[in-house]
């Protein structure tokens, strides 16, 4: 009965309704939950999807510590194409700092950026040798030059106008900016996350930038892909399953009630499961490496 006192209170209402004020303008770049997540599974401080060199791997066979192999695989796929060792590396949307501590083990002068508090406060405690900026890309300031600029999986949260215009400024001449990202290959997709593949291409040409370096890497990724939709189909979807069954037969009255809410829920899964299906994201999506040199 307390919860149908608290559904009765106009003041509770009225708080309600404040809390959702407070809460309505939700930034992802500076709060992003899925990333919080992964960070909490995985221990090697990578939030990337990694690199499979067997690309036939099935889902059920991969363990955790494959998960975090891959994805140092992936780390040093980024590092092989650092060519300038001399001076100063910018790992734009640097995650929890993992590809900056391989590169800070490999010898070489980096700095990350990040606009998600949650990284930043780990970083700084983690790895506090590391000169930090806690801000998006756009809005960096400083005085340095750098040799490298690295885009892991962060192009994709960035205008491409803004990161061509931002990026040029900052790249030292005969500097490289190596991007790792997915991209879309067609307009009418589902999944509309990423820069389309032919903007990125027409943006490299107008802006005079030469891609030096380009593979392919969609197959490599797509394990983990599988993976985790794998775990979606075969726990989180009979795990929602159990709850809503569980609050049918335990409070009936309180699970009719929240229909509405059941329905949101139900369809923000179908929206996300698109983000994991493999099939879909090879139908619709390249994983590629790229690196560019001003012309």
């Amino acid at each position: 009965m307390s919860l149908l006192t608290t559904l009765l209170n106009p003041l509770e209402w009225f708080r309600a309704y404040r809390f959702h004020q407070q809460n309505a303008k939700f930034d992802k770049s500076s709060y992003d939950l899925e990333l919080y997540l992964y960070s909490k599974i995985l221990t090697n401080d990578m939030l990337h999807y990694g690199y499979f060199e067997d690309i036939n791997v099935k889902p059920e066979c991969i363990s955790l510590q494959l998960l975090e192999d891959a994805q140092i695989r992936y780390a040093q796929n980024i590092i092989e194409q650092i060519k300038d060792d001399k001076n100063l590396i910018l790992d734009i949307g640097c995650g929890m700092g993992g590809l900056a501590k391989m590169m800070l083990d490999e010898g070489l002068s980096v700095e990350v950026l990040t606009p998600n508090k949650n990284q930043i406060e780990h970083i700084s405690v983690k790895y506090p040798q590391l000169k930090r900026y806690h801000c998006k890309f756009e809005h960096i300031v400083t005085d340095n030059k750098y040799g490298t600029i690295i885009n892991s999986e962060s192009l994709q949260y960035i205008t491409l106008d803004d990161a061509f215009a931002h990026v040029g400024k900052l790249l030292m001449p005969g500097g490289r900016w190596i991007i790792v990202d997915y991209f879309r290959t067609n307009e009418t997709g589902i999944n509309k996350s990423g820069h389309l593949l032919s903007a990125f291409y027409q943006k490299c040409q107008t802006n005079n930038w030469r891609i030096v370096f380009e593979q392919d890497i969609t197959k490599n990724v797509v394990p983990t892909i599988a993976f985790v939709n794998m775990y979606a189909d075969r726990f989180l979807q009979p795990l929602k399953h159990f709850a809503f069954e569980k609050l049918r037969f335990k409070k009936a009255w309180l699970f009719y009630l929240v229909r509405g809410m059941r329905e949101k829920i139900d369809a923000k899964i179908q929206k996300e499961r698109a983000s994991i299906d493999p099939v879909m994201f090879l139908n619709e999506k390249k994983y590629v490496l790229f690196v560019l040199e001003r012309k």
